[in-house]
C-alpha cells in the first residue's frame, strides 16, 4: 500500500513539496485540487515507479528549476527514492486511470487509431495473454534480425551477381571446372560480335613464297667437252700457265680470239695462221664452250632472280605484315601464330646462298672445260637453305590451319547476337564469381540463415495459434464485462463483440459502437465527418466512459488486484451529472476488490459522495493546496467543511466580483477573511479549531517558523487581514463609514482567490 509522499521538489508544481500533518494514505485516498495544481504529475509520478521509467519524472521536471527532481515516497516496503535521475527501488503494483491511460489504451483526441487498438488488445488478453504475444512479438523481432541478417550478407553476395540476375539465381548456378577457357573464349566472341561487320572485311593471312634455288645448278658445274683435242687443251694450259694466267688468262683468251681478222694478231697485227698454238686455241675455245659459258652466265641470272635481296624482303615483309594481322586477330580468337626461328633469317640463308653459287659459277665461267665441284661454303649454304625451305613449309601450314580459324571466326561473327554473347559471357564470369572462397561461404552463410528463418517461422506460427486460442477464449467475455460496466455507469451505448487481427504484423483488437441497436465504426482521423463514427457519436463524457469501463475491466483480468493500488484520476470528468452516483458506485467496488483506491478530482461533491460511502477507519481526505504562485504541497483536508454551502458561497461572491464587478463591495470585503480561515482549516483541521480566527490562524503558523507548509504565505495571509480589519466593526468602529475603492477591493479579492487555490 502508498503510505505517504514524504517529499516532491522540482517535479511540476511541486517545486518544494513536504509532507506537515496527517497526510498518511488509507486504503481509500481522497485528494481535492483545482486543475493545473498537480494531479496529472503525482499520477506520472506513480506511473513512473510502477514502471520503473525514470524518464517519465524527468520529462515533468519543474521549468526553469535549476536542481534535479527529487522524490520520497513512502510504501508498505520502505523507502522509494528518485535521486539522480534513478529511482532506488520500483514499486509495480499500481494502476493508474488517467489522461495518459485513455490516451494510450483508448483513444486520442475524438480517434480511435492503429496503436490504440494495438495496446488495447494487450489490455484486453491479460497477463497470459501478454505473455504469449510478448513471445509472439519476440519471434517478430527475431524473424526481422532474422531477415535482416539474410539482406544484408545477401546484399554481400550480390556484389558478385552481374545485372540482370537474381541472387537466388546466383547461389544455383553449377560448378565448372573448365570456366576460365570458357569465359577467355566468350570474351573473344563477344570482340569479334561487337565487331563484325569490320571483321569481314579484316585480311587473313598470307602464306610466304617458297624460294627455289635453280636445279640445273649442279649439273651445269660439273659438265665438261669430251671433243677437244688433247694436246691442244695441254697447249693452253701450259700456255696460261707460262703467263701466270689462271685467273682469268682462259676468258681473255677466248675473247680475245673473237678479234682476230685475217690471221693478224690484233694486238701487234702480225700474221698468226702458221701458229701452231692459234690453233689449238680455235680447237679449245670452240662453240661448244662458248655455250657453255653462256649457260653459266644464264644461270647466274636465274640465282640471282631467285634469292635475291628483293626475295629475302618480300619473304620477310609478308611475315612482318602475318605477325601484325595475327595480333590483330588474336583478339577474336585463337590459333598458333606462324613463326621462323630467331635463327633462320632469311636475308641471311639467301645471301649465304646466293654468295656461295656466284663464287662457285665465276669459277666455272673461269674454266668452262673443267668441273667445278660444290665447296663446303656452298654445301652448308643450301643445306640452310633447304632447311629455311622446310621451316616456310610449315609457317604456310600453320597460316592455313590460322586462316580456318579466322574463317570460321568471321561466320560466328556474321551470324552472332551481341546480347546473347554478353549474356553468355556475364553467366560464365557469375560462375566463376560463385565459387570464389568469399562467394562459397556467403553462398553457405544464407544457406544457414534461411533454415533459421525457417525454425523461427515455424515457432512463430505454433505462438500464433497458442495466442489465437487464448484470444477467442476471453475476448467475448470481455466484451461482456465492459457492456457490463458500461451499464453500471448509466452509458447509453454498448459496444459489439471485440476481434482481433494481425494487419501490420502486430495483433490488435476493434469494436464497434452500439447505438439505438445500429453498429458504429471507430474510424479514424480520416473517416469524412458525413460518416458516423466514434469521433461524432460519442460525446466528451461517453468517451471517458468507455474508457473507464475497459480500466475497470482491466482490473478485473488482473490477477495482482487484490494487491494493488488503484489510482483515478477524475474518473468523473466530462461525464453528464447523472453517471456521478454510478460512477462512485464503481470506484467504492473497485476498492473492495483491491488493495487501494486513490482518487484524485477537482470536484468536491463527486469524492464527497465516494467518502459517505466508506468506513471512517479506512478513509483519508487530503489536498494538492497552493503555496505561493509556484508550489503545491500535500496537506489534510476537512472534506465536509470544503463542501459546506456557505464555504462555497463565500467563494462564488469573491469570484463574481473579481471577475465581473458583481456584488456589494461591503458584502466581498466581510467574506475574504472568512474565506482564507475555511481555507486554513480544511487543510490543517487538528491545529486551527472552528473557533480560531484570522489572526490566531497567522499567530499559530508564525510560531511554528519556517517549516510549516503555509510560512511562505503568511504575509500575505497578514496583508489580507490588516486590509480587512477596516471593515469589520469589531476590529474598527468606523467600519460602517469606511470608504471602499472597488480597483483594490479587487485585487484582494483576486489574491485571496489566488491563495486558497481557487483562481490560476
Amino acid at each position: 500500500m502508498l503510505q505517504r509522499v514524504i517529499s516532491i521538489r522540482n517535479v511540476g508544481r511541486f517545486k518544494n513539496c513536504g509532507a506537515a500533518g496527517d497526510v498518511t494514505f488509507r486504503r481509500y485516498t481522497l485528494i481535492f485540487a483545482e486543475n493545473a495544481r498537480g494531479k496529472t504529475t503525482l499520477c506520472d509520478i506513480l506511473r513512473s515507479l510502477s514502471r520503473n521509467v525514470p524518464d517519465i519524472v524527468l520529462g515533468r521536471a519543474t521549468l526553469g528549476a535549476a536542481e534535479r527532481p527529487e522524490i520520497q515516497l513512502l510504501t508498505a516496503h520502505g523507502n522509494h527514492a528518485f535521486r539522480n535521475g534513478t529511482w532506488t527501488s520500483p514499486y509495480p503494483n499500481i494502476f493508474v486511470f488517467d489522461g495518459t491511460y485513455v490516451r494510450d489504451n483508448i483513444f486520442a483526441g475524438d480517434v480511435v487509431d492503429t496503436e490504440h487498438r494495438r495496446n488495447l488488445y494487450r489490455l484486453i488478453i491479460g497477463a497470459p495473454g501478454v505473455d504469449l504475444a510478448a513471445s509472439l512479438d519476440a519471434f517478430d523481432v527475431q524473424l526481422r534480425d532474422k531477415t535482416a541478417e539474410i539482406r544484408n550478407n545477401r546484399s554481400q553476395i550480390q556484389r558478385f551477381v552481374p545485372q540482370g540476375m537474381t541472387v537466388d539465381a546466383f547461389m544455383g548456378l553449377a560448378e565448372d571446372p573448365v570456366i576460365d577457357a570458357k569465359i577467355e573464349a566468350k570474351e573473344l566472341d563477344l570482340q569479334a560480335a561487337r565487331q563484325a561487320a569490320q571483321l569481314q572485311q579484316k585480311a587473313a593471312l598470307a602464306a610466304l613464297t617458297v624460294p627455289v634455288f635453280p636445279a640445273a645448278f649442279a649439273a651445269l658445274l660439273a659438265k665438261t667437252f669430251a671433243d677437244v683435242a688433247a694436246d691442244a687443251e695441254i697447249h693452253v694450259r701450259e700456255h696460261v700457265q707460262h703467263h701466270g694466267m689462271q685467273a682469268g688468262g682462259e676468258r681473255w683468251l677466248a675473247e680475245g680470239l673473237q678479234y682476230v681478222t685475217d690471221d693478224s694478231c690484233p694486238f701487234c697485227a702480225q700474221g698468226i695462221g702458221a701458229i701452231a698454238l692459234i690453233q689449238d686455241y680455235r680447237s679449245f675455245f670452240s662453240r661448244e664452250y662458248h655455250a657453255l659459258r653462256d649457260e653459266v652466265a644464264a644461270l647466274k641470272q636465274q640465282v640471282d632472280a631467285a634469292i635475291d635481296e628483293r626475295a629475302a624482303a618480300a619473304i620477310e615483309q609478308a611475315i612482318t605484315r602475318n605477325r601484325a594481322a595475327a595480333d590483330s586477330w588474336g583478339q577474336y580468337c585463337e590459333f598458333e601464330v606462324p613463326g621462323l626461328r630467331e635463327d633462320q633469317s632469311v636475308q641471311a640463308v639467301l645471301r649465304a646462298l646466293r654468295g656461295a653459287a656466284q663464287a662457285l659459277l665465276d669459277t666455272k665461267a673461269g674454266t668452262p672445260l673443267e668441273a667445278a665441284p660444290p665447296d663446303d661454303l656452298f654445301t652448308e649454304a643450301l643445306a640452310n637453305f633447304e632447311i629455311l625451305r622446310t621451316a616456310i613449309q610449315a609457317y604456310n601450314a600453320a597460316v592455313a590451319a590460322a586462316n580456318v580459324t579466322i574463317a570460321a571466326r568471321k561466320r560466328q561473327a556474321q551470324s552472332a547476337n551481341v546480347r546473347d554473347v554478353e549474356n553468355e559471357l556475364s553467366r560464365a564470369r557469375a560462375t566463376k564469381a560463385r565459387y570464389t572462397p568469399e562467394a562459397v561461404g556467403l553462398v553457405a552463410t544464407d544457406a544457414r540463415l534461411g533454415r533459421e528463418k525457417a525454425t523461427l517461422e515455424t515457432h512463430k506460427a505454433t505462438a500464433r495459434l497458442a495466442l489465437d486460442a487464448h484470444t477467442l477464449q476471453v475476448i467475448t467475455q470481455y466484451g461482456q464485462r465492459i457492456n457490463y460496466y458500461l451499464e453500471r455507469i448509466n452509458a447509453s451505448f454498448r459496444i459489439s463483440t471485440p476481434t482481433h487481427t494481425y494487419r501490420g504484423g502486430t495483433p490488435s483488437t476493434s469494436y464497434q459502437i452500439i447505438i439505438n441497436n445500429s453498429l458504429v465504426d471507430l474510424g479514424d482521423h480520416q473517416t469524412p465527418l458525413s460518416r458516423p463514427s466514434f469521433k461524432n457519436t460519442l460525446s466528451g463524457g461517453d468517451r471517458t466512459t468507455l474508457a473507464l469501463a475497459f480500466f475497470f475491466v482491466q482490473l478485473e483480468q488482473d490477477a495482482s488486484r487484490a494487491q494493488a493500488t488503484v489510482v483515478f484520476d477524475d474518473p468523473f470528468g466530462s461525464m453528464d451529472s447523472f453517471r456521478r452516483s454510478h460512477t462512485v458506485n464503481q470506484v467504492f467496488r473497485c476498492g473492495q476488490a483491491c488493495l487501494q483506491v486513490v482518487v484524485l478530482s477537482h470536484d468536491p461533491a463527486f469524492l464527497h459522495l465516494l467518502w459517505d460511502r466508506v468506513a471512517p477507519g479506512e478513509r483519508k481526505s487530503l489536498t494538492l493546496a497552493r503555496i505561493g504562485e509556484d508550489n503545491t504541497t500535500i496537506a489534510e483536508w476537512d472534506i465536509d467543511r470544503a463542501v459546506q454551502a456557505r464555504y462555497r458561497a463565500d467563494i462564488d461572491t469573491l469570484h463574481r466580483f473579481f471577475a465581473d464587478g458583481e456584488g456589494e463591495p461591503r458584502d466581498v470585503v466581510q467574506k475574504m477573511r472568512p474565506v482564507i480561515e475555511a481555507y486554513c482549516r480544511n487543510l490543517y483541521p487538528a491545529q486551527f479549531g472552528d473557533q480560531m480566527m484570522m489572526g490566531g490562524i497567522i499567530a499559530a503558523i508564525r510560531n511554528a517558523g519556517v517549516a510549516h507548509t503555509l510560512a511562505p504565505i503568511v504575509d500575505d495571509f497578514d496583508e489580507i487581514n490588516v486590509y480587512c480589519r477596516r471593515y469589520h466593526h469589531g476590529d474598527n468602529p468606523s467600519a460602517a463609514t469606511e470608504l471602499l475603492d472597488d480597483a483594490e477591493l479587487k485585487g484582494y479579492a483576486g489574491r485571496t482567490l489566488r491563495l486558497v487555490g481557487c483562481l490560476t
